[in-house]
């Protein structure tokens, strides 16, 4: 009876086995086979240990019998579990980094605020699909609901194994279709089998089609109350608004490099297996935030160095040597040396290394180059291990940091072209080459001193060029400078009038100067004094003189300096009217050690004049208000009114900052305490159309018919029609830049 039950028990063990592939038929052979014999006296007959033989009479029909010895005593082997199953979390504390989302739905739990819908959004192996597990047993546990499952009820064990009939992990890519979600929504009515909720996972649920979420609208807005429904997605933005508004969220962040790192090293010290440091964070820094990609590499890396294994190693089998090329590069680049860079960009490219994702790594590299140069802490903002935060600290030492933003800045432009360009490597080469050229740039302060130290420099050389050729123009007489001795024999004049100042006169180009003449009748006015000499005879020709010695527009300053309009007396000596008269000695700032006209002399003058007057008084304390108001059109200045327009732009920045009680306070000043100042918009109604300029439009004028004057000058220059007839240009180009 023994044999025979271990015979039963060993068919029905075959027949539970999967079925062995057909073998083709032996092919009949025409030579007469050998009769078949039986065991001769004394032998063993084959197959003597099986219960019965295998040509018994008995056997089943369709049956495949594949009769073998057993030994109940010995099981075999259990197949590997990897480390990202074996160490999957079982409670919501031991989910990594997400502790935002586990002390959420803890809460829930013990406040009895379980929701009906959750969405769980996050790049892969963050712990979605883990904390929705996590989630189902803490709801269907025996002692629960509780944030603690219990592990030992049925229940939990169940849908730790994935066999439980109550909760239902579909594949969102897998059953996408409208046919699916009516089954569910068929299925979602009963009431559970044993367990107290349904619980449906979902994963990858941005995969339904737009019929199926449609389809499950109604039964997501009210479900029925034994029911819960938990989403899990790394592409929330392609989930309909419809869905969001009807779920929780809850959005997984990336893991942090350093908790992948303790998280590893706890896990080591379990498995009982010995890694450096530096290896773990090479680990962590290739899972790029993912849990389940680190344990994975770890699996990959265990495998490969067995139970210890270094930095190197890691390096080796994840692929990641080339970091060795990224750090050879930018010492290259640091270096200056084009022909280095080149030649670890062609051994990058033999080893087979994707050139474009190459570049993306440089990039990153030098971003990791600027930050550890300005921060004290580089390894809490950056992904190096230990040994390359000494080797990047080496390369940075003693680095400006705007050389090394221009390199991260050039870097990733090329990087960019890269991706549009069909010669990679071309613009990559071509990039490199235009790192190692680049240079520190000096500071602003650095240039900012040399500007001033050259404009000293060019100061001095003026005042030098300028002193002798102005000695021998006070000795000259000019009938702007009346004889001494005609001058005291003319008769006094009834009402004096002050005289311009001597204006020196510069010699002829080709001759000395000769003795200036007496001034003719012509030029001599009722009461004795001679009239200021015609603009056209002072033309700037006499400044043209330095021409023949320098070039051209390097001499045209001096010509805007002694223009005979520019040359008009001051306020002390002249009449009230010469004083203030429109002339761009007028737009020149008002000397603050010279006497200022009494309030009578100010309130005879013009309008415009006396608004003249006043802008130039605020530009003694605040420029930038004296500036603005030259943008003003005066309206009216009387009856101890001030009224002026502005444009809006300009009437937005006085009206800042106190920049208006600047001018009534300087209208005090000038005219008197009772004078009262209103501003208003060139564009209201209480803005009059006037046709006179703004003095930062009469000054404008005033420069460009300077300019126009200077070019005309220039162009008419003999020397200048000397060098037209004979060289004969096609084009002509005149140059003229006005200094103040």
């Amino acid at each position: 009876m023994d044999g025979v039950a271990r015979g039963i028990g060993a068919l029905r063990l075959a027949k539970n086995r999967a079925p062995r592939p057909l073998r083709p038929p032996a092919p009949r052979s025409l030579s007469p086979q050998p009769r078949r014999r039986g065991p001769r006296r004394g032998e063993t007959p084959p197959n003597s240990h099986l219960p019965f033989a295998l040509d018994a009479p008995h056997q089943v029909q369709g049956a495949r019998l594949d009769f073998i010895e057993l030994d109940f005593k010995t099981r075999s082997k259990m197949s590997y579990i990897v480390l990202a199953r074996k160490w999957r979390p079982r409670y919501f504390e031991e989910v990594v980094g997400q502790e935002h989302v586990a002390r959420t739905l803890i809460n829930s739990i013990d406040q009895n605020r379980v929701a009906h819908a959750y969405l769980f959004c996050g790049t892969r192996g963050v712990g979605k699909t883990t904390t929705a597990r996590i989630l189902a047993k803490a709801l269907n546990c025996k002692n629960g609901p509780t944030a603690t499952p219990c592990y030992e009820c049925s229940s939990c064990t169940e849908i730790h194994e994935g066999q439980s009939t109550d909760v239902f992990e579909i594949d969102g890519a897998s059953n996408r279709g409208i046919n699916e979600i009516r089954e569910l929504r068929e299925g979602v009515r009963y009431a559970p089998s044993r367990d107290r909720y349904k619980i449906y996972i979902i994963d990858e649920v941005h995969m339904l089609t737009n019929e199926a979420f449609n389809a499950l609208l109604k039964t997501l807005e009210e479900p029925p109350s034994h029911a819960h429904f938990i989403f899990a997605t790394t592409e929330p933005q392609k989930i309909p608004v419809t869905i969001l508004s009807r779920c929780q969220r809850f959005d997984f962040k990336r893991i942090g490099q350093n908790d992948i790192v303790a998280h590893l090293q706890h896990l080591s010290n379990a498995e009982n297996i010995t890694a450096e440091k530096a290896a773990l964070q090479l680990i962590a820094r290739q899972a790029n935030g993912g849990m389940r990609d680190a344990l994975s590499l770890m699996d990959q890396v265990i495998s490969f160095a067995g139970d210890s294994f270094d930095e190197a190693q890691v390096a080796q089998i994840l692929g990641v040597a080339n970091r060795k090329h990224l750090f050879e590069l930018s010492e290259a680049v640091i270096a200056r040396d084009a022909e280095a860079a080149l030649a670890v960009l062609g051994e990058v490219d033999r080893y087979g290394y994707d050139l474009k994702q190459f570049s993306t790594e440089l990039v990153t590299h030098f971003r990791d180059l600027v930050v550890t140069r300005v921060v004290k802490n580089p390894e809490r903002v950056t992904s190096l291990t230990e040994s390359e935060l000494r080797q990047v600290a080496e390369q940075v030492d003693g680095q400006p940091v705007e050389l090394l933003h221009r390199y991260f800045a050039v870097m990733a432009d090329g990087a960019q072209e890269m991706i549009r360009s069909p010669y990679p490597r071309l613009i990559f080469e071509m990039t490199l080459v235009r790192l190692a050229q680049l240079e520190p740039l000096d500071s602003l302060t650095l240039l900012v001193d040399r500007l001033e130290s050259l404009e000293g420099v060019l100061a001095d050389d003026a005042l030098i060029d300028i002193t002798p050729a102005a000695a021998p123009a006070k000795k000259k007489r000019t009938p702007l400078t009346p004889d001494p001795a005609q001058a005291s024999a003319a008769p006094a004049p009834a009402a004096p009038v002050a005289t311009p100042p001597p204006q020196p006169a510069a010699p002829e180009p080709e001759a000395p100067a000769p003795p200036a003449p007496k001034p003719p009748e012509a030029t001599v006015n009722d009461g004795g004094q001679p009239l200021p000499e015609p603009v056209e005879e002072v033309a700037p020709v006499a400044e043209v003189a330095p021409v023949e010695e320098a070039a051209p527009v390097a001499e045209v300053a001096p010509v805007e300096e002694a223009a005979p309009v520019a040359e008009v007396a001051p306020a002390e000596e002249a009449a009230p009217v010469v004083q203030i008269s429109p002339t761009p000695a007028a737009t020149q700032p008002i000397d603050p050690d010279a006497p200022q006209p009494t309030l009578e002399e100010l309130l005879a003058l013009p309008a415009r004049e006396r608004w003249r007057a006043l802008v130039e008084h605020i530009r003694l304390s605040a420029a930038p208000v004296a500036a603005t108001c030259e943008h003003a059109h005066l309206q009216r200045i009387e009856n101890n009114e001030l009224v002026i327009s502005l444009a809006p732009s300009y009437l937005l920045f006085l009206k800042e900052e106190g920049r208006t009680e600047i001018v009534e306070a300087g209208l005090r000043e000038l005219f008197g305490p009772d004078w009262t100042l209103s501003v208003v918009p060139s564009d209201s109604e209480e803005a009059t159309l006037t046709e006179t300029l703004t003095f930062a439009a009469e000054r404008d004028a005033i420069l460009a018919q300077r300019k126009v004057d200077l070019e005309e000058a220039m162009t008419q220059h003999p020397k200048v029609i000397e060098a037209r007839e004979l060289f004969e240009p096609d084009a002509e180009r005149v140059a003229v830049e006005l200094h103040e």
